[in-house]
């Protein structure tokens, strides 16, 4: 790796462990930036998995906060549970009611 003007060192880390995130199977941030990456392309998808990762480390570092990794399943269910949320609400201003069947 090498020292490109403009893109600082750290930057560049991030970068490099967000491409292998979105490689990983376990990872909730892989999953997100897999979802990102269907959706915006891939740069798109590196950059904002590196910032979200950026951001949990110094949250981890300055402010001292506890992180778990919950892992896919757990993203999985949140982001199931907030299409529900936004099916319900933009349902709610069509003027239409849902409701769930059974499966």
């Amino acid at each position: 790796m090498y020292y490109v003007i403009g893109r600082p060192k750290a930057g560049q880390i991030f970068r490099q462990i967000a491409q292998s995130l979105i490689e990983s199977k376990k990872i909730a941030l892989g999953a997100f930036g897999r979802r990102l990456k269907s959706k915006r392309g891939p740069g798109i998808a590196t950059k904002a998995t590196a910032r979200k990762l950026a951001v949990l480390y110094w949250r981890l570092m300055v402010k001292g906060l506890d992180y778990t990794e919950r892992g896919i399943k757990a993203y999985e269910e949140k982001m199931q549970l907030h299409r529900e949320r936004w099916l319900v609400k933009t349902a709610k201003e069509l003027g239409y009611e849902l409701e769930q069947i059974p499966i």
